[in-house]
């Protein structure tokens, strides 16, 4: 595959997830497709091989497809002491499919 052709293919991620996530803000109507774009898009990353950055993976569950926002998510930021390192972690628990999404918060510091 050619440069040119993942450049498109990735240009068609990004826009295919913004719409969705755009089409999901929108209160007066709200698309039954949205799963599906967000699923063709990371579909089409996992065919090319692209990492989809980590701001859209805050946005979007990876499990269900679902969009994150403050109805189907609960936020909780967690710290644990392991080796006498404490390390804090931002929890992302989805409501829609009970996924659990751990993100490092602090990179590693002695006590």
């Amino acid at each position: 595959m050619s440069k040119n052709n993942k450049s498109l293919i990735i240009k068609k991620i990004n826009f295919l997830i913004d719409f969705a996530i755009s089409e999901s803000k929108n209160t007066d109507f709200k698309n039954p497709y949205i799963y599906n774009y967000i699923k063709i898009a990371f579909r089409l990353a996992k065919k090319i091989n692209y990492r989809i950055p980590s701001n859209i993976h805050m946005k979007v569950c990876k499990n269900c497809y679902a969009i994150r926002n403050l109805d189907n998510t609960k936020y909780k930021i967690e710290s644990k002491i392991i080796n006498k390192t404490k390390k804090r972690y931002l929890k992302l628990h989805c409501l829609s499919c009970d996924y659990i999404k751990k993100i490092n918060i602090t990179k590693e510091k002695s006590i």
